[in-house]
């Protein structure tokens, strides 16, 4: 995976958090994040165009390859089925809760 789908997907979790933060229903999910993740995608694929153009990638097979990947993440994004988006947010906030036992823990001791 390349840095450019990284990025994106790093900031699709972030969107999906905020999005489950405002505690919307599971069905506003969706259209809340679409617009997030469209220009989150858009960002990234011009980063990736410019390091292109630029000559940080010399490969344009590699770049087509790169751009097929940020892509494809973006479609996965945006075709997630809310439970799973859901689930995943549960566990989020479950190792944030735990995290933050173990720093009270320690501070107790």
């Amino acid at each position: 995976m390349n840095q450019y789908t990284k990025q994106f997907k790093k900031m699709a979790k972030r969107i999906m958090i905020l999005a489950y933060s405002r505690e919307l229903s599971l069905s506003d999910i969706t259209k809340y994040t679409k617009e997030p993740l469209k220009y989150a995608y858009l960002d990234q694929q011009q980063r990736m165009e410019d390091a292109y153009l630029h000559g940080d990638i010399v490969d344009s097979i590699e770049f087509y390859n790169m751009q097929a990947n940020l892509y494809q993440s973006y479609l996965e994004q945006l075709h997630l089925d809310p439970q799973i988006v859901f689930l995943s947010f549960l566990r989020y906030q479950n190792k944030k809760q735990i995290s933050i036992q173990k720093r009270l823990s320690r501070l107790t001791k």
